[in-house]
């Protein structure tokens, strides 16, 4: 079938080129436009307990958790000099009637908003939207603020959120300038020649361009996320242009061996592109699970990196054929000599070397793996804060203001709702709110407590009924503002503060500890807000399916490779090596993000801890690229054994053959990968070193020693299948 389709597209190469011609050419402009309407954040869900905790506190206590913070500051005035004051209420003035603010906070409302310098104040605008909604509107909101002599900085959620999506996009555009030239240049070194390189360059580009297109148009009525684009798009530049390498690979060998252009086209698209095609399929074993996570990024990266995928593929069996139909042996013109000649002179005593020396080479790789996966122990996830964006945006600086001129970001702050009939104010209601507030004081991290019967550690439970005997003549002017912003009828709020950063594991535990207390009148309960909480419900989804994922993923892969190579031995240890080489990866990430280890290098601040998402995206992306590099390894050493049984002579030829090709193919993603560690949103930059780390690993390591090293060892057992499996598993030819 293959060979037929491979013989069509040769008689018919222009029309197979015209119809690419008018499609890329249709894609070109939408293709640059793929972020247009991605959305931003896609972590959170709306059945989270922490989601549904926030719109209740909207609705029945006009509480908002989306805001934008503005901070105003002089260099001579102090903040209550009559000059800051009056520039503070004419620039704020215009936002007080605007329909989507519910309030708006300064330093007159609250003297702890003024500066450590005594000279900025910090001013915050709560909006009755969701963030996607208020990304909409806050340019037109600040445009209306005049700030005169004050300088303004403005930050918050909407707006960082509105960063992150630019420089995503941006940083996309760069990691493309810089990844299709040194992509194109590794084709040179492993071709020698500039059209073969240029040929599998054009046809991956352009199989990505229409992907992206793809994705502007359905990303208009799909809920895409803005961080999926960087990884779908350096899946599919990498594994676009690692097809176009294979087929333009096996082609020239097919010219070498004597054959027409037309024979050769045909032998390539039944072995190479069947090669491609399972390479594909196993790529998308992992990447497709992603759609089981209940995550907008994740789900994302999975429906991107089908179409994507998906592409590379049509790309690489139509659109490759018929470029080589046309070219012909002009793809060997312009020869480079480089790496002519030494195929064998690098793989042949490699091969040989590892043969002699199993243990030699088994011992030491292991032990090395092993070191470098041991930072997995310290491992700790949860979600990033603004300090992912690069601090030439202002949305940065105001965040990192907010932080040394008036110690916020920095403590977490926990907004919990609690919900009764009738009145706060009833004797029993009171009651049951004054104990709640001291169990919660009395939670390990906690700092302090804010609420209605949380004013000053000295009252107590007969104190606070004599005060709220009539809330009405409250005369103190905080506890009036506290009523107002935190108690109606039906509902009040405790803020919970803890020194413990908001995103830490910490922070995650005393948000469990908050919801296990639960009040005794069935009417009444809890409802825990916040970024701790948001970040608790995001880890608890993610890594509550995770292991089921891996289970899943290992046990399709596994059965895949026993069909393909009728082993029962080959598959558990292809799948082994793959555990390994991702456990190095994430050691590699922890050592580097997590501790912060060459931070000033990279140009990143370490928070100490991984973005959730991170472990699962490189597990789905890894598992199928170290699984295309152990499909290629093994079909050369599956074809050799069944021609001369000899064990120890299959693997070193297979070695030797394939050895080029993994390793072109293998150099083109790190190439790929490592470009996106210039990325400036830190999640970007950290799956770009860790893909490039775990391929290097994975090539270097696994491939070319540790992998032969062990099946030498197994000697015949690597081809064990029991008589009734061999009776029931279909035959199915091997791939080269």
């Amino acid at each position: 079938m293959l060979e037929s389709l491979g013989r069509a597209i040769y008689r018919r190469r222009y029309v197979v080129l015209a119809v690419w011609a008018v499609i890329v050419i249709a894609a070109a402009p939408f293709a640059p436009r793929a972020a247009e309407f991605l959305k931003p954040g896609g972590f959170t869900r709306e059945n989270h307990p922490s989601v549904q905790a926030r719109r209740l506190l909207q609705e029945k206590l006009g509480f908002s958790t989306v805001s934008v913070e503005i901070v105003l500051q002089h260099p001579d005035w102090d903040a209550y000099q009559p000059e800051f004051i009056l520039a503070t209420m004419l620039a704020v003035a215009p936002l007080q009637g605007l329909e989507n603010v519910t309030s708006v906070r300064t330093h007159l409302d609250d003297p702890t908003r003024v500066g450590r310098s005594g000279k900025s104040v910090h001013v915050t605008v709560g909006l009755r939207l969701e963030m996607e909604q208020a990304m909409a509107v806050i340019d037109g909101m600040v445009a209306k603020v005049d700030h005169g002599p004050l300088t303004m900085t403005v930050t918050g959620g909407p707006v960082l959120y509105r960063d992150i999506s630019l420089a995503s996009e941006h940083d996309l555009v760069r990691a493309e300038k810089i990844a299709f030239p040194l992509a194109a240049i590794t084709l040179l070194l492993v071709f020698g020649t500039v059209i073969a390189a240029v040929a599998p360059a054009a046809v991956g580009g352009a199989g990505v361009a229409v992907a992206l297109a793809i994705i502007f148009f359905l990303s208009q009525r799909v809920d895409t996320s803005v961080f999926a684009l960087n990884i779908v798009s350096l899946l599919g530049i990498g594994l676009g242009i690692d097809y176009a390498l294979f087929y333009t690979s096996r082609f020239r060998e097919e010219l070498a061996n004597g054959r027409t252009v037309e024979d050769a086209i045909a032998v390539t698209q039944s072995r190479a592109g069947l090669a491609i095609i399972f390479s594909s399929l196993t790529s998308l074993i992992g990447l497709v699970s992603l759609l089981a996570f209940d995550s907008l990024i994740l789900r994302s990266v999975g429906l991107g990196a089908v179409i994507v995928i998906a592409f590379a593929l049509l790309a690489a069996v139509t659109l490759m054929p018929a470029l080589l139909s046309v070219l012909g042996h002009r793809v060997n013109w312009l020869r480079l000599k480089i790496w002519r000649g030494r195929e064998r002179s690098v793989w042949g005593p490699l091969a040989g070397w590892v043969m002699r020396r199993p243990v030699m080479v088994l011992v030491p790789t292991v032990a090395f793996l092993i070191v470098l996966a041991l930072p997995v122990r310290d491992l700790r996830v949860g979600t990033v804060d603004a300090t992912v964006l690069p601090k030439s945006l202002e949305s940065r600086r105001g965040f990192d203001l907010l932080q040394s001129e008036f110690g916020l970001a920095v403590n977490t702050f926990i907004p919990v709702g609690y919900t009764f009939d009738g009145s706060p104010f009833d004797p029993d209601t009171l009651t049951a709110l004054y104990t709640y507030g001291k169990a919660i004081e009395s939670l390990p991290g906690v700092r302090s407590v804010t609420s209605l019967v949380n004013i000053h550690p000295s009252y107590g439970l007969e104190q606070y009924r004599l005060m709220y005997a009539r809330p009405g003549s409250v005369t103190d002017v905080r506890t009036r503002m506290l009523l107002e912003d935190t108690v109606r009828d039906g509902a009040a709020v405790f803020l919970v503060e803890s020194t413990m950063h908001p995103f830490s594991p910490e922070a995650r535990q005393l948000v469990a500890s908050i919801r296990s207390l639960v009040p005794p009148d069935p009417t009444q309960a809890t409802h825990v807000s916040g970024g701790a909480a948001e970040v608790k419900d995001i880890v608890d989804s993610l890594y509550g399916r995770f292991p089921m994922v891996i289970a899943a993923v290992i046990a399709v892969t596994y059965l895949s490779l026993l069909l393909l190579f009728r082993s029962v031995l080959l598959p558990l240890k292809a799948v082994v090596l793959n555990i390994l080489s991702i456990l190095a990866s994430y050691g590699a990430l922890v050592f580097v993000f997590q501790w912060g280890h060459f931070s000033g290098l990279l140009g990143f601040q370490p928070l100490g801890l991984i973005e959730s998402t991170t472990p699962i995206l490189l597990f789905a992306i890894l598992f199928g690229l170290s699984m295309d590099y152990e499909i290629f390894l093994l079909s050369r050493v599956s074809e050799a054994w069944e021609r001369t049984h000899d064990n120890r002579a299959a693997v070193s030829e297979g070695l030797q053959k394939s050895g080029l090709i993994i390793t072109g193919a293998a150099a083109i993603l790190i190439v790929v990968a490592t470009s996106f560690i210039a990325a400036d949103i830190v999640i970007v930059k950290a799956i770009g070193l860790g893909l490039a780390l775990a391929i290097l690993v994975d090539v270097t390591i696994v491939r070319a020693l540790l992998a032969p090293a062990l099946m030498r060892l197994a000697g015949e057992w690597n081809w064990w299948l029991p008589g009734w499996l061999r009776r029931v598993l279909p035959e199915v030819h091997h791939v080269e």
